[in-house]
This record gives structure tokens, sequence and C-alpha cells, in this order.
């Protein structure tokens, strides 16, 4: 035990002691991107519950809290650059699941959220607010791919902090932006005002409908558990996460629910399946309400959002790599090499690359925008499958040391389990329309190739593969 010890003492280390608990925080906010969020995923939420969008949202809020809870509840115990990969390892003492599933998350960090969620919905919304841009500039996406792509590239790998500071001032502008003309929206609705929004009535008390659309509406919030990639990097991990990671779902939830009634009032409950099928409908309904500089800003702080989004999964995913590499698993050793600023540039390097190629040979294939929502299909497969197993791991492991809370470590990870459960399988069956489905068969494609890959590597090197994931602060 002490030798394992001494060799963990040994490993690569991050610059330590970097991060408070505001700027640990800042990377949740920047991977969720909530004015980003408000300006695209509504209108599909819309397009599923109508009228009755702005309890969709409430209703996903609190049941993405029990995953919230989950990942709190390991945040106190674990503080590792892989966060999945030692939760699930520790949970369920299994090097197999570690591997399968936990190290599948990097999937969520740079398929979905970099490539799919950050750059190409930069791109995508470009187009979508000026569809004229698209038709004399068909060739603007690739550009801002590129451009993005080194951008986020080297402010990584100048440090995690400069990245903290820059995704902070944005995310806080943005959301206090939210909030702001949410309130003015309710405010000038006066008499409009009503619960209504808040019951099924909207969708004739179809709760099936709003308990389909929860299963989407709860990726509204993702991204809400990315600062756990940066826990090495934090003061005190185990003190500074569980805030940071309360402090993110507070302000995301006050943001998001209050805009969803806002916009949802303003245009008409009745009107919101018409919401659905406009371009950008937020960007009208601040067109009709705000001067063109409160518009104009939107616009802005959208674009900057999907901007630190990429950068703040690309971080995590940078992180996930460094602690593979770290275990000797998968990546070489050269992959755990830091650089001056004490952040592993190596590995950063790497996620550039892939982050940016996904995106490019992506959208060639399918345009951006599909290419944006097909890889974010692929992505969302895995962050399911890791919330699953990290709800299940944290009620084995409470129950093991005999320290399990009924309500915290049993029941809350159990609502979890069930809606991840249901996830995957109305995900998976039946399949999306093509080709959303081939991302969901990638997906398990992918999840056979992880578990065949652990068999080749644990034969190969059956020492490194038991120990695999068992690096934490």
């Amino acid at each position: 035990m002490m030798e394992d010890k001494k060799s963990d003492l040994q490993k690569p280390e991050l610059k330590r002691d970097v991060l408070g608990t505001w700027l640990v925080a800042s990377y949740g906010i920047a991977a969720n991107a909530p004015i980003a969020v408000a300006t695209l995923y509504f209108v599909g939420l819309a397009g599923l519950v109508g009228g009755a969008m702005p309890l969709t949202v409430l209703l996903s809020y609190l049941i993405y809290a029990t995953t919230l809870v989950v990942i709190y509840e390991w945040s106190k115990e674990i503080a590792a650059s892989y966060g999945y990969v030692a939760m699930i390892k520790k949970g369920l003492n299994s090097s197999l699941a570690a591997f399968t599933v936990g190290y599948g998350y990097i999937y969520q960090y740079l398929i979905a959220g970099a490539a799919g969620f950050g750059i190409l919905g930069l791109a995508s919304f470009i187009y979508l607010i000026s569809p004229s841009i698209q038709v004399t500039m068909p060739w603007l996406w690739a550009l801002i791919v590129v451009i993005v792509t080194a951008e986020i590239t080297l402010i990584m790998w100048l440090g995690v902090k400069p990245g903290g500071i820059l995704n902070l001032i944005i995310g806080l502008i943005s959301i206090g932006f939210l909030i702001i003309t949410s309130l003015y929206l309710i405010v000038i609705a006066g008499p409009k005002n009503t619960i209504y929004p808040f019951t099924a009535l909207p969708v004739n008390n179809n709760w099936a409908s709003v308990l389909t659309a929860m299963i989407f509406g709860v990726t509204t919030f993702g991204g809400a558990t990315t600062p756990i990639g940066v826990a090495e990097e934090a003061k005190i991990p185990k003190k500074t996460l569980p805030k940071a990671l309360l402090i993110t779902f507070l302000l995301l939830g006050i943001g998001l629910i209050l805009n969803s009634y806002a916009q949802t009032i303003v245009y008409g409950i009745n009107n919101m399946f018409n919401y659905a099928n406009l371009p950008d409908p937020m960007i009208i309904i601040y067109n009709k309400y705000f001067n063109p500089v409160i518009v104009g800003l939107l616009i802005f702080l959208v674009a900057f959002m999907f901007n630190s989004s990429a950068l703040a999964f690309a971080t995590s995913g940078s992180r996930m790599i460094f602690g593979m590499a770290r275990d000797g698993i998968l990546y070489p050793e050269v992959f755990s090499r830091t650089n001056r600023y004490g952040v592993p540039g190596n590995a950063i390097i790497l996620t550039g690359i892939i982050t940016g190629v996904v995106s490019l040979i992506s959208g060639y294939i399918l345009g951006p925008l599909e290419a944006s929502i097909f890889l974010i299909t692929f992505g969302s497969f895995y962050v399911a499958l890791g919330h699953l197993f990290a709800a299940i791991g944290l009620i084995t492991h409470k129950i093991k040391l005999r320290k399990a809370d009924i309500v915290k470590h049993i029941v809350v990870p159990l609502i979890s389990i069930g809606l991840y459960l249901a996830v995957i399988y109305f995900g998976t069956y039946p399949a999306p329309a093509f080709p959303l489905n081939i991302a969901v068969y990638t997906a398990w494609g992918v999840l056979l190739l992880h578990i065949i890959g652990y068999y080749i590597l644990r034969t190969r090197n059956p020492e490194k593969i038991r120990h695999f994931g068992d690096y934490s602060l």
C-alpha cells in the first residue's frame, strides 16, 4: 500500500491551488452556456410542449438536481482530472467500468461539447441569424472552426486561470443579461402573467408529452458538472468543488427558468408551437421589445458563450487525456507532461487537433447545423451512461462504508438512475430519424470497442489496469 502511495506521489501533476470557487464554477457556467441554450434549446422544447415549456424546464431542473446531488457527494471525496473514471472506479471497484464508461465521458467533452455544441453551434448560429451569409459565404463555417479551435487551444495552453477568468466574466454578464431582460419582459407583459405555463394545461394535461420532453429538457442543464475536470487545479478541491457545483446550478436555474417563462408569456402561451417553427425566436422576440443595442448584445453574448463552452469542454477533455496518460493507459506518457504554465501542453494540442478535425469532417459531410446535432446526440449517450454509473457507484460505495444517508445516497441516486435508463432506452428505441440513428448506433458500437480495448490492455499490462482510476488528491 505504501508503494502505491509513493508511486502516486511521483506521478506528473498539474499546477495546484490555481482556481478559487468562482473560477471553478466558471467552467460549469461556460460549458452550459445558458444564453445560447435559451436561444436554441428552447426551440426544440417548445416544439414538444408548446406553452408548457416553463413547466418542462422547471421539472427538468428538479430532475437534473438528482444528478447534481450525486456528483456533489462524489466531489467531497474525489478530486481527479479524469473525474468520472475515478468516481466509477471507487464506487464499483471495477477497472472495466471505469474504462468503458468513465473514459467514455471524453466523448461528451470533445465530441458533443467542444466540437458539436461549442464550435459547430457557433458556426450554425451565425448562419441562422443571417441566412444570406450562408449563400454569400458558404465556407465561413469552416473558417470559424479553424479560428475558434486555434483560439481555445492557445488559451488552454496559457494556463487554466486565463480561461477561467474569461469564462467567469462572460458567463456572469450573460446570466445577468438573461435575468434582467426576462424580468423586463415579465413586467411589460402585465396582466398576461399567469401560473398557466407551469401547468400541463397548454398541452391539454398530456403528461406523457411533458415527461417525454423532459428527457430532452434535462440536457438544458448539461455541462453543469463539467468543473470536476479542473478539480486538481482548485484550491482545497474537496471543499471548493462542491461549492462551485452549487453556485453553477443555482445561477443556471434562475436564468433559464425565468427566461423560459418570460419568452412564453410575451410571445403567447397558445402561440408557442408556432414559436418552434421560427429560425431564431428569441432574437425575434428581443427585436420586438428591445432596442438594436440590446439585440446586438444578445447576439454577441450568444456567440461568445458558444466559444466559452468549447473552451470549457475542451479543457476538461484535455484533463481526461492527461489523467489517462498519467495512469499509463491508452495514451503515451508524453501526454502527461505539463508545460511552463502547469497545464498538460501535449494533451491540449491533441485536444485541439481532435476537436478541429472532428468539426471540419462532420461539418463537411452533414453541414454545420446537422453535424452539431449529430455530435451532440452521439456524446449525449455517454453523458447518460456516465451519470448512470456514477449514481450506481455512489449507492454501492456508501452502503459498503455503512455511511449511506437514505435520501442523499439511496433515494436521489435511484431517481437519477431511473432518469438515465429512460434516456438511454428512449434514445435508442425507437431510434431517431436518419442520420441521428447512426449517431446512436455508433455510440453503442464505440462502447463495444471500449470493452474489447479494455481486455486487450489488461492482457498487455494487468498491473496498470488494476490500478487504473485510483488517482485522486
